[in-house]
């Protein structure tokens, strides 16, 4: 049979995105990334809550209504709340909160590499996002009785284990989150890549947005151990409905439509089969100027970002006096913000990407020079301001961290979909073992520096916030590139099988 012309081929439109399976499954990805942050970035706010109604200088007496005094082993080897009636049962000093709120990223760097070579290797993302939530909402439920009844070392390793399970980050995480770019890339074509996945990662901005609100709300009315059962509940919940809505390829799914199916075979280069066949193109991986910008770029970024959002709850305790509920409210105003610019970057890019007037480097470069440079002139100002200017603080913070959602979205963090899209996984993998040991190094780092919680210790840490920022806007603009490489698409060994595909369906 001779082949057939691309006269001859199936011309397929874009069916309606409303109703569609793609949708479908974007919103899963949201919900997913909502729930991988909501249980692991509440700690502060519990913390918070654990710790209402004291001052700092209340770790070095015995602390009213606690069975807790302060000792030289207390951050090591402390159990507290054993058969207590209080809420305010449960105390850590800086040296804990530190090395708590650092556990989860020893846990996401570790597992990395091995989920995005498993993603990128068996493409089994509805297996492992399953196992990573279930595993995460199950820590999560019995995380107080942890914390009562094990201490510190234990919770800790808990800690770990949703980080092996999760993501710091906004960013796809591990077991639950590492999945999701791999899979949205089976399930979006070019022209709709901005919108449906920043609509995936939305579920991250919302739960930066809502975490601390919620669990202000909960630890007024309820205690802080209900916030560590409402996370996990939800996190068990989207595993049990992960299993009759997820599916790995448009393929394998039963309720898919043939249109659709069609469009995203047509439109997409189909590389699974391929790269069980191909060997990894390690070398040129790890060689690669624009590979190795990303990573570093990333590096310095996210400690500056998880910096902020980690302990602004913190900072807004020791130096700027606002009650628990406010301080919940005011912890979350950056990130709704920056959910409402997440909304609006993902299509603002992939317009401007659609004109054609720039190289797709450029135009992320230029969204990237404004998510890096004016954060870290807002935080360069912050660092400045006395305590008294408190509202105006909160104002520069909020704009400050929000405007990362240009860099984010449109400018170095999905590069390596432009440059190697056959190996996103592996290469996402390595970027989020660099790139997000910030994780646990900034709490420690940031406690160490805040002994006292002044206002003049929190001035040292938003210098530090400027400057990763810009150290993160200078990299990116001088080394970064968003051009196909040539090593990324892996060599097509089954030439012609997605047209013979069409015609089947099509016939």
């Amino acid at each position: 049979m001779s082949e057939k012309s691309e006269a001859d081929k199936p011309q397929l439109l874009a069916p309606s995105l409303f109703g569609s399976c793609r949708l479908t499954i974007t919103l899963m990805c949201a919900v997913a990334s909502f729930c991988a942050l909501f249980m692991t970035i509440n700690l502060g706010m519990v913390i918070v809550c654990m710790n209402k109604g004291h001052t700092n200088s209340s770790n070095s007496t015995e602390m009213e209504g606690s069975n807790c005094t302060a000792n030289p082993e207390f951050e090591i080897h402390s159990t507290c709340g054993v058969n207590t009636t209080q809420e305010q049962d449960v105390r850590w000093d800086k040296n804990a909160q530190g090395l708590l709120l650092s556990a989860t990223y020893y846990g996401v760097v570790s597992m990395q590499l091995l989920t995005g070579w498993l993603c990128d290797k068996f493409g089994k993302t509805k297996l492992i996002m399953i196992c990573g939530s279930t595993v995460l909402g199950v820590t999560s439920v019995l995380s107080p009785l942890i914390i009562e009844y094990a201490g510190v070392p234990f919770f800790f390793a808990a800690r770990v284990i949703q980080g092996a399970c999760m993501v710091g980050v906004k960013q796809f995480i591990c077991f639950m989150l590492s999945p999701v770019l791999p899979l949205l890339r089976r399930w979006t074509t070019a022209k709709e890549q901005g919108l449906l996945v920043g609509l995936a990662f939305a579920g991250a901005a919302l739960a930066n947005a809502a975490t601390y609100p919620m669990a202000g709300l909960m630890c007024k009315y309820s205690g802080w151990r209900s916030i560590f059962y409402f996370a996990g509940g939800c996190g068990i919940l989207w595993g049990l409905a992960a299993i009759f809505i997820i599916y790995d390829k448009p393929g394998q799914h039963p309720r898919v439509s043939i249109k659709e199916k069609q469009y995203l075979l047509s439109t997409q280069v189909e590389s699974s089969s391929k790269k069980t066949n191909n060997a990894i193109p390690w070398s040129k991986i790890l060689r690669s100027i624009p590979v190795w910008s990303v990573i570093i770029t990333n590096f310095f970024f996210f400690a500056a970002t998880k910096g902020t959002v980690i302990n602004l709850p913190l900072f807004i305790r020791d130096v700027l006096d606002f009650s628990i509920t406010e301080n919940g409210i005011f912890s979350a105003m950056p990130s709704v913000v920056a959910l409402m610019l997440h909304l609006i970057i993902g299509p603002l890019f992939d317009c401007v990407r659609a004109k054609q007037i720039f190289s797709v480097t450029v135009v992320r470069k230029i969204f990237h020079v404004i998510g890096t440079l004016f954060p870290a002139i807002m935080m360069f100002t912050v660092s400045q301001l006395p305590p008294d200017k408190k509202y105006v603080i909160i104002g520069l913070i909020t704009i400050g961290y929000a405007l990362y959602e240009v860099a984010w979205m449109g400018g170095f963090s999905f590069a390596f979909m432009d440059m190697a899209p056959d190996y996103v996984g592996i290469i996402q993998g390595i970027n989020n073992t660099i790139g997000l040991m910030p994780g646990f190094i900034m709490p420690v780092v940031i406690s160490n520096l805040t002994p006292e919680g002044t206002s003049q210790e929190w001035s040292y840490v938003f210098l530090m916030f400027g400057g990763l920022y810009s150290v993160a806007c200078l990299i990116f603009l001088l080394t970064g590139s968003s051009e196909l490489q040539s090593w990324g698409k892996a060599k097509d060994t089954s030439k012609g099988e997605i047209d013979k595909s069409l015609e089947k369906m099509v016939v």
